[in-house]
């Protein structure tokens, strides 16, 4: 997983806060954790937030993607995979 760190990304709760170092090893530890046992839903959910909180839209997709293979009704992962579809969405914008 490739962590790219581009600007200050927006958390869940709308408050921005850059990456930091917990977030970081947070990331490593749910990581390591999917290697070990990659069916746990709530690992997956848990990483998957907090991809998108680090603005990793694409990666937090595939995570809320692979929740709803095992689980096609999680709410979460729904949601979650609706918002990231949304950030990567092309915007339209008409020329000035």
């Amino acid at each position: 997983m490739t962590i790219k760190n581009e600007g200050t990304p927006e958390s869940m709760s709308g408050t921005n806060r850059p990456p930091n170092q917990d977030w970081f090893a947070q990331l490593q530890q749910l990581s390591d954790a999917l290697v070990l046992c990659p069916t746990d839903v709530g690992t997956r959910c848990e990483l998957a937030a907090l991809l998108e909180q680090l603005g990793q839209h694409e990666e937090a997709l595939v995570n809320w993607n692979a929740v709803l293979l095992s689980e096609p009704n999680n709410l979460t992962a729904r949601e979650g995979s609706a918002r990231c579809r949304q950030w990567m969405r092309p915007s339209f914008q008409s020329p000035a």
